[in-house]
């Protein structure tokens, strides 16, 4: 019995040293692709062509934010014009409703004067 739970424990113990190999080379591969990709950045930070590349790429962002705001400065444009164009037409209405006014009442004057 004993000799069997020893067994069970040497086995668990090869298996986790095996598990523990494995994840040992797998963190040198982590390792190694960092430094690599560390290398590749660092390179291209300081390559001419990738500094325009990322120049061009900000100033693509710019110019879509600044298109995007004069769409809205144009929208907002738009409704203001069409909201004085209404109070125009309202102003004009009522213009013509007062004037029509006016005259109803000159002629229901004119009306009783001749009356007298």
């Amino acid at each position: 019995m004993l000799k069997q739970y020893l067994q069970q424990q040497q086995d668990k113990l090869q298996t986790m040293t095996a598990r523990q190999q494995q994840l040992q080379q797998q963190a040198g591969r982590e390792a190694q692709r960092l430094a690599l990709l560390s290398e590749h950045i660092a390179s291209l930070e300081s390559s001419q062509a990738m500094k325009s590349a990322l120049g061009l790429q900000n100033l693509a962002a710019m110019k879509a934010v600044l298109l995007d705001m004069q769409q809205q400065q144009s929208a907002k444009a738009d409704a203001a014009l069409l909201d004085w164009q209404r109070q125009l037409q309202l102003s004009q209405q009522a213009a013509r409703l007062e004037q029509q006014q006016t005259d109803e009442i000159a002629m229901q004057l004119f009306q009783l004067a001749r009356q007298r």
